[in-house]
């Protein structure tokens, strides 16, 4: 299995690309890739952008301006096998909690992290046998990624307890401020 950055987004709450913001002494995903690299010996981008750090390699949005359907979409017709998803504006989402979403997965559906009752459909197994439902999908322009995990039942992995900053999303500037102030307990 191999693991992919999806890094396609426009990053229009932040202002500009939230990937390539620093915190701390790397880049948002360079945390993101350095976690998946951890787990997976193949860590790809999925994104239209060239300026991202080292990886295996960028994978471009065959069909552009489809949100995280179209990169995931991408993906799996690149990679040709199941992929572990990850955004790439959650450097905080740690290598145990992807060995745990692998250990609890169930094969042949898509897997995806759940943290109380908000879903994280870009964090997850997404088995390359649904490359034709995301091709259906995209064809009839259903691109809201929670409508799809319901029409393919797809099994969410409940995480409770102190993992909340495992789940932290950088969107905003104010969830910057806040992944800084994180960065640096982690670094005390």
């Amino acid at each position: 299995m191999k693991a992919i950055v999806l890094a396609g987004g426009q990053s229009s709450r932040m202002g500009q690309d939230k990937a390539l913001m620093k915190l701390g002494e790397k880049t948002v995903i360079e945390h993101v890739i350095d976690n998946l690299s951890k787990v997976f010996d193949e860590v790809y981008i999925s994104g239209n952008h060239s300026n991202y750090p080292d990886s295996k390699g960028i994978i471009k949005d065959i069909i552009t301006l489809k949100g995280p359907m179209g990169g995931i979409y991408s993906a799996l017709d690149y990679c040709r096998e199941d992929i572990f998803v990850c955004s790439c504006d959650m450097p905080f989402f740690s290598s145990e909690l992807i060995k745990d979403i692998l250990q609890k997965k169930e094969e042949n559906r898509i897997n995806v992290a759940q943290y109380k009752e908000k879903v994280y459909p870009v964090v997850g197994i997404y088995p390359y046998s649904f490359l034709d439902a995301f091709t259906k999908s995209i064809e009839k322009e259903n691109l809201k990624m929670m409508h799809f995990l319901q029409q393919q039942n797809a099994k969410y992995i409940q995480f409770s307890g102190d993992f909340e900053s495992q789940f932290l999303n950088i969107n905003t500037p104010e969830c910057f401020k806040n992944a800084e102030i994180l960065i640096n307990q982690l670094r005390k």
